[in-house]
């Protein structure tokens, strides 16, 4: 975004504040339900997905290959406990206890120290995806009205 449309956009922040906050709210509100109420957890996966969408190998795949479960364990640069809590801003023992529970749900594999998605998990975060492409598309509208 351009200085000047972000200056605009702050100045016009009170016009266009829903626009922006309800798409945010979609989104949490599907990650707090796939989360079943544990936004700490979706902040964790969040924390994954990142690094996950920095891998060369995962910018690669299909959509539909990894929602058919292809590869079960998604390609990512990898991720400690210690890492993830610092991201999340949890205490460390916190974070083992909820990737231990996201393992256990087939959601996340333990590679070493680091912790990997599975298609499992991809495939259960389809509703949080769906509103983050719709809160893009939302976005781009709003920004588009104002000028360069």
């Amino acid at each position: 975004m351009s200085n000047q449309r972000g200056l605009f956009l702050q100045e016009h922040f009170p016009s266009v504040a829903s626009d922006l906050l309800r798409p945010l709210l979609n989104v949490l509100s599907a990650a707090r339900d796939v989360c079943d109420g544990d936004v700490d957890k979706y902040l964790i996966l969040l924390v994954l997905g990142m690094r996950m969408s920095e891998h060369p190998d995962f910018k690669t795949l299909e959509h539909d290959r990894i929602m058919a479960g292809d590869p079960a364990v998604l390609p990512s640069l990898g991720t400690n406990i210690r890492s993830i809590a610092a991201s999340v801003g949890i205490p460390k023992e916190t974070a083992r206890r909820k990737l231990a529970e996201l393992v256990e749900a087939g959601w996340l594999v333990r590679q070493g120290w680091d912790f990997r998605m599975t298609a499992v998990c991809y495939a259960a975060l389809e509703p949080v995806r769906v509103r983050i492409q719709a809160q893009a598309l939302a976005n781009h509208d709003l920004l588009a009205r104002f000028p360069d």
